[in-house]
This record gives structure tokens, sequence and C-alpha cells, in this order.
């Protein structure tokens, strides 16, 4: 009976003991091995939008939160795997292979020590969207996720037409159409209540092959003299147009009886009698100038005459005293009389034209003469001081004033972040009336990568994700060293000079034009003609990264 107890006991001591040496080896191995470093990437669930030009951030978020910089980031479109958007690796940004459409554009912003693996893209085109793929990589470990770019394109103002409707009861057909949008855009009718009309329109969609939408729309409606129609195409609130029209179709007056053809007849004779008046005053000019002419053929015989008469009078004084004469030369010096003298002896002065025939450019436009915006030397004529509103001024710009009161502008060392554009207003404002003014863009020696100028209407948008067009209220000239000289329309149309040192600016209020000249040749580079009517400010950029300054003259 003992016997057996004590082998018991000592099997089950030495199973004791056999398990206390494996856990004993075993724990130091777990111990020894590396932890797998594991992480997951977070993205915005929908797809991210933005303006066309403007500049955009993806998202994508290390999880959790790890210091990313020893990591590898790439990010590519899912069009071309191979060539990414950017490749952070080793510490750094690398210069290749990327593809050459992102250079210079994109950038790491988000703050990679915080795991912030955004990507920040610039001036951004309709080509930009599409899916973008953000690649994190360790040694042990990589994930990847997607991010869907969506950009918006705000198209043209919308085109309003009427035409007859078929089966007449007194009803129009109204037609609206509006192209360059991306993506497809909504289209509502409203009456003059701003009541939606949802009954008996059409609406269709079409893309071009940049893959920009046009949308047409139409109605029938009852023909009105004063009921207006408003057709609005829009993204948000933010990106719209809208167009208004009356739905009545205009008839010539002899075609219908009764109160419109003696409406008619009335307008004809009034015609008749306006151009007979002003024939009588074209005629009377033309006499006026005709005598004035002859007048002054007149006058000019007259004084020939006398002046011969003269020659042929006058005697030098050894004439005078072979004459026998006593020649006087303190009477000779009191003979000749200053312009001033003959007007207070009550002789009259007559300076034929000399100062009355200079006319300034707002008396040639006030006399009813045409400006010619060709012409550098007359627009020239309405050269303004401007002055820089310092209030205005982007947080990267500095302000100074010269002599002369002429105010540079240049970038300031700065790291305070700004959502608006990168420019400056002036003091002034204009309404009406026509300014010049003259930018000094590039110096002797001394080239500048970028900048522009223009004029902007007051109470514009000024966030970065409002581009810089004319629907926006922005009329400018610009200059980038890589894409040259450009005009904010659509289509651009191509600007060439050979160099450009003083640009001119020429604001015409009331005919609703602003021109851009080089000052160098005395040239027209480009004039827009539908700056409407409102409160104006010019504008002045010294270009992004630059920091040779532009000093308006």
């Amino acid at each position: 009976m003992f016997t057996t107890f004590g082998n018991r006991g000592t099997m089950h001591l030495g199973l004791c003991l056999r398990v206390l040496i494996l856990v004993a080896l075993t724990v130091p191995i777990r111990a020894a091995q590396p932890a797998q470093e594991t992480f997951t990437l977070t993205v915005p669930n929908g797809p991210t939008s933005t303006l066309s030009g403007s500049s955009v951030s993806l998202l994508c978020q290390v999880s959790p939160f790890l210091n990313a910089e020893p990591l590898e980031v790439r990010w590519y479109h899912s069009s071309n795997i191979h060539s990414p958007a950017l490749l952070y690796k080793d510490h750094k940004i690398q210069e290749a292979p990327v593809d050459p459409r992102y250079r210079g554009r994109v950038s790491l912003t988000g703050g990679m020590e915080r795991g912030n693996v955004s990507l920040t893209l610039e001036r951004v085109t309709l080509e930009d969207r599409g899916e973008y793929v953000c690649q994190v990589s360790s040694e042990q470990w990589y994930e990847k996720a997607s991010v869907f770019l969506t950009v918006n394109v705000t198209g043209r103002e919308p085109v309003l037409s009427v035409a007859e409707a078929r089966g007449g009861g007194g009803q129009v057909n109204v037609t609206c159409s509006s192209e360059g949008w991306s993506p497809q855009p909504k289209l509502i009718w409203r009456n003059k209540d701003g009541a939606e009309i949802r009954n008996e329109q059409e609406v269709l969609n079409t893309s071009d092959p940049q893959g920009l939408v046009s949308v047409s729309s139409w109605l029938l409606y009852a023909s009105s003299y004063s009921d207006w129609l408003a057709c609005t195409v829009s993204l948000s609130e933010e990106a719209k147009r809208e167009g208004r029209i009356l739905p009545h179709i205009y008839t010539a007056p002899t075609a219908v009886p009764g109160v419109y053809k003696e409406a008619f007849i009335v307008t004809l004779i009034l015609s008749l009698v306006i151009i007979c008046a002003l024939c009588s005053v074209i005629l009377c000019k033309r006499r006026g100038s005709m005598w004035s002419s002859s007048q002054k053929s007149r006058n000019r015989s007259e004084t020939e005459k006398l002046i011969e008469g003269a020659e042929n009078t006058v005697q030098t004084p050894i004439e005078q005293r072979a004459a026998g004469e006593e020649f006087n030369l303190e009477g000779a010096e009191n003979t000749v009389q200053t312009p001033t003298e003959q007007s207070a002896a009550g002789n009259d002065v007559h300076l034929e034209g000399a100062e009355n025939t200079v006319q300034t450019p707002t008396e040639q436009r006030a006399a009813g003469e045409e400006l010619n915006l060709k012409d550098w030397h007359q627009v020239k004529g309405f050269k303004e001081n401007i002055i820089l509103d310092e209030k205005t001024a982007h947080p990267a710009i500095r302000v100074t004033q010269g002599k002369q009161r002429a105010h540079y502008v240049q970038e300031k060392d700065t790291e305070k972040p700004s959502r608006t554009h990168l420019h400056v207003f002036s003091e002034e404002r204009f309404s009406s009336g026509q300014h010049y003014w003259e930018v000094k863009v590039k110096e002797q020696t001394t080239e500048k990568l970028s900048w522009y100028v223009g004029v902007a209407r007051a109470n514009v948008e000024r966030r970065c994700n409002v581009p810089l067009t004319p629907q926006n209220g922005f009329w400018i000239l610009s200059y980038d060293k890589e894409k040259g000289f450009q005009v904010n329309t659509d289509p651009q149309p191509p600007i060439t000079v050979a160099e450009l040192t003083i640009v001119g600016v020429f604001l015409d209020c009331d005919r609703h034009t602003l021109s851009f000249y080089s000052v160098d040749t005395e040239s027209l580079l480009y004039t827009f003609t539908d700056v409407k009517r409102s409160n104006y400010f010019p504008l002045f950029s010294p270009g992004r990264c630059d920091k040779i300054p532009i000093k308006i003259n």
C-alpha cells in the first residue's frame, strides 16, 4: 500500500517538474520575438468634390495614430498605377517616377508625425477627377484605400428663346440651354413669383468628348408681356447660372391692325423728324467748318500782305542815316511790343488755334469722337494714380509706398494659413467713366515667375475654392513662366508678346470694356467686352512664391 502511494507521488511530481520546465523555456522565446506592426487607413465614405481651378485635400489617416515619417506613402490615380501622383520614401518626396501631370501641384500637408498622409492637389482640372489610391507600407505591413474626386465645372449662362407653339392656343414654346457643366447640373424653371414650374417641360442632357455636360429644356407657357420666366441651371447654391425672358413673340407692327398700325405710323413720322434734324445739324457744322476755313485763308492772306508791306517799309539804320533821318535807338527799342503789351494797348493778339485745338480724351468723348481702343496714345490720357488698400491684402503680401505715390507689392515670409486668393485691391472704386493705370511687372535684370492684374467686382467672393473667372466677378491678365500670358476666359485666346515690362490697364465703365496693353510696344494685348455695370476695384497679385515685387506706376 505505501509502496503504491509513493510511486504515484513520484509520478505526479515528475509531471509537474516537466510542465514548469516547458513553461520556463517557452516564455523567453516568445518575449524575444518582435511584435508585428499593423495598421489600417481611414478615408471619406463618399466622394470629395471641388471646383475647377481650386485646391483640394484627399484625406487619408493611418489608424491607430502613429508617426508615418518612416513609412512609404504612395498616391496614384487608378488609371495609372505605375506612375504615382506622389511618392514619399526614405523620409522625403521622390522626384521620380511620378506622373508629369501632377508635378508641382501635389504635397503632403496633413502632418505625417500624427499619421495624416492626406494629399493636397492644387489647380485642379477636369482631367484630375476619378479614383485615387492611398497606399501606405512598412517593412512588415501595408494597406491601401480609395478616395473618389469629383470636379465641379460651372457652365455658361443659360440662353433662352421663344418660338410659336404648334396649334397656337395662346401658348409659346420657351427653350433654355446651357453648356460646359460637370457633373450633370439641375435645371429649374420658375415664374416671376419664384414658384417652380414642373408641368409640360422636357430636359435633355448630352456630353462632349471632354466629359462636359450640355443641358437643354423646353416648356409650353401662356404668352405674356409681363410675366417673365426664369431658367436656373446649378450644381449648388454657389455654382449656378440664371437667365430670364418674357414669353412673348414680337411681331412686326404692320402685320397687326388697329392700334399697332397707328403706333407704327407715329413712330415712322417721329423717325423722319429726327433724321431731318440730324441732317440739319450736320449741314450747319459743315457750313461752319467751311466758313472757318475760308476765314482762316482770308486772314492768312491779309497777314502775308501786311508782312510783305512791312518788309518794304521798314528801313535799316544805315538807310535811315542815308536819307538824312535821325536814328533813335531808344525809340527803336520802344517800338517793339510784346503780346502782353499789345493786349494792354488794346490790340487784339490772335494766336490761331494755339491752345484751343488741344483736347483732352474726356473732351474728345464729350465732343462725340469715338475712342479707338487699339490706340494706346488715346487711352493713356486717362491715367490715374492708384493707391493700394493694405487692409485687403492677402497675409502673404506686403504693401510699401515708394516715390511718386507708387506702391510696391511683394510676398512676405509667413506661415499663417489663409483661404483667400493671393492678391490685393486698390482704395479706388470705379463705377463710371474711363480709367487707366500701369503696372511694372519686370525689372531689367530679373524676371518674375508669375503675376496677375485686372479688376474685380465689389463684394466678390475671395475664397480659394472660387475660381477667378468673369462669371465670379474677376477679369484678369496673368503670367506664368511655364504657361505664358493668359486671360481668364473659356476658351483662352492666344496672347503672343515677345517681352512685357509694363502692363497698361484701361477700364471703360461706360462701354463695359477692360483692355490690357503692352506699354513697351504701345500695342493692345486683349479686350474684355462683357464687363457688366457695377463697382470695380483694380486688382494686383505679385504671384505665389515669387519675392520680386510689382510696381504700380
